[in-house]
């Protein structure tokens, strides 16, 4: 259990996740928005983040013949944030193809050599439109492509600023995001503002425990707002507060976002139970200067 300060009350859970305004939609806003997949997803890498996908203008190839192909991972992002998926497919492929049903343009990751599986980070831009979005992904080999799959993405919407860390992860763990500021002062689970104006103001799966939904969100977010940001380094951990049961790795991408800076992407994986930790704990994801 956690210690009795922290954001464990569902009353209080409830109300905060009223506050943060799910975004919700249809595919037929998409359609009439004119918009290119560009305008929803602002990049695509594979899970190392070397191997970044072209944008292509024109609208997604249709299916022919090509490999057989399954998604599974993350199903919600933050806008400004990411979220990691993995492909695989039946027989090996060199490509995999990113789109969204009734958007114009398509995102395609070509893979240095044929492989049954890989895994595909997608970052959310900023300003998402006010609706939640249904992902496709097909695999190629040999210029044959394969048979769209879909997966729906739930968009929190959380905030946005001068500075903006942010972390998804890939089951009903409960992971905490803690970011310490030039200040010295560390925002966590137990200690939510800090003195410089910076906020948790998403915080999911605490005490293992579902949303008011009955889902599972696995994000969280740390903003300093727009003309909020303190200059010098910010030091980000991430924590593994329990595994709430489950025994599969924890997959988790963490997204840095500065004014100045431009997006940082960091993925990785968490094994084991957890250590249910309070200030200080965490692995070191990255320093970074604002």
């Amino acid at each position: 259990m956690r210690p009795a300060f922290s954001r464990r009350s569902g009353a209080r859970r409830t109300a905060a996740f009223a506050a943060l305004g799910i975004l919700v939609g249809c595919s037929a806003s998409l359609k009439e928005s004119g918009n290119d997949i560009g305008s929803y997803i602002s990049r695509v890498t594979d899970a190392t983040g070397t191997i970044v996908a072209t944008l292509h203008p024109e609208d997604a190839p249709s299916p022919n013949g090509g490999p057989v192909s399954t998604v599974a991972g993350i199903k919600a992002m933050v806008n400004g944030g990411s979220s990691q998926q993995t492909i695989a497919g039946s027989p090996d492929f060199t490509s995999v193809i990113v789109a969204i049903p009734g958007v114009h343009g398509y995102y395609e990751l070509t893979l240095p050599a044929s492989s049954p599986q890989t895994g595909v980070v997608l970052g959310a831009q900023n300003d998402l439109p006010n609706m939640n979005l249904t992902m496709t992904y097909a695999v190629t080999a040999g210029g044959a492509v394969g048979t769209y799959v879909t997966q729906p993405m739930q968009v929190i919407h959380v905030g946005t600023g001068d500075v903006q860390v942010s972390v998804s992860w890939s089951d009903s763990s409960d992971v905490d995001l803690h970011v310490v500021d030039p200040n010295g002062e560390e925002i966590y689970y137990g200690h939510r503002t800090s003195v410089s104006k910076g906020s948790l103001d998403l915080d999911s799966n605490a005490g293992c425990s579902r949303d008011a939904s009955g889902g599972f969100k696995s994000n969280e977010n740390i903003v300093w707002p727009a003309s909020q940001g303190v200059a010098g380094t910010y030091i980000v951990r991430l924590d593994h507060w329990s595994a709430c049961g489950a025994t599969a790795p924890v997959d988790y991408v963490v997204t840095v976002n500065t004014r100045t800076g431009g997006a940082q992407v960091f993925s990785g994986t968490f094994n084991g139970a957890g250590d249910s930790g309070g200030a200080g704990s965490g692995i070191l994801i990255t320093n970074f200067a604002y």
